[in-house]
């Protein structure tokens, strides 16, 4: 099943629709010398999401067309969990990537398993309490987080709220940021995922937990 299919033109005026992105995927694919012959539209909200019939290949094409610097640290991020054996979604080896096609980032990810199949919110815990204690090399150039930037670039794209409901949003982000700027953190400060939902813990097909992307 696909959901979210409806969306209007985005980066380089491209549609994303189904038909929009099949051509984003036919022209990533040839880039990266991959076959889109019988590829399967899995998802179409945020991502486009595709599995390839030639190869157990996973293929992700983003919405928002400004996130190619947060692609590129993924990419990298999934490259040093594999040298470190962290149970995680790998990046095909020998492709380069990310790869932008009409203004769309397009990620290439193996394919873990042939149905869609999560584990647990057990081993999702396990998995995260795994992955906060790794030290990331400096190379990689993961950024602070803040919890509040993506709720302020909405605030910002708002266009079709009342001015009255607009400062209400506004008022209550702003005393959310001063809130949780006094939070004392007891955990060390250390790496995690920014998005550590059961959605984002895949089943691979021998059976173990990985993290997704």
């Amino acid at each position: 099943m696909i959901s979210g299919s409806s969306g209007g033109p985005v980066g380089g005026g491209t549609e994303f629709t189904a038909e929009g992105v099949a051509v984003v995927l036919r022209e990533a694919c040839e880039a990266a010398g991959l076959d889109a012959n019988g590829a399967e539209l899995l998802r179409l909200g945020s991502n486009a999401v595709y599995r390839l019939a030639s190869l157990p290949i996973i293929v992700r094409i983003a919405r928002d067309s400004g996130v190619l610097a947060e692609m590129e640290r993924a990419v990298g991020v999934a490259r040093w969990l594999q040298t470190v054996d962290f149970p995680a979604t790998r990046v095909p080896a020998g492709i380069a990537q990310p790869v932008v096609v009409r203004g769309l980032v397009v990620t290439f990810w193996e394919s873990v398993q042939e149905r869609e199949e999560y584990a647990t919110v057990g081993e999702l815990a396990d998995l995260l309490r795994r992955l906060h204690w790794l030290e990331e090399p400096e190379s990689l150039g993961l950024p602070y987080f803040d919890p509040m930037a993506k709720l302020s670039a909405s605030l910002d794209g708002l266009s079709a709220v009342s001015e009255e409901d607009r400062s209400f949003l506004e008022e209550r982000a702003a005393k959310l940021a001063k809130e949780y700027d006094r939070l004392d953190f007891v955990l060390p400060f250390g790496m995690i995922h920014g998005d550590a939902s059961i959605g984002n813990i895949l089943r691979h097909r021998d059976g173990h937990a990985v993290l997704g992307p």
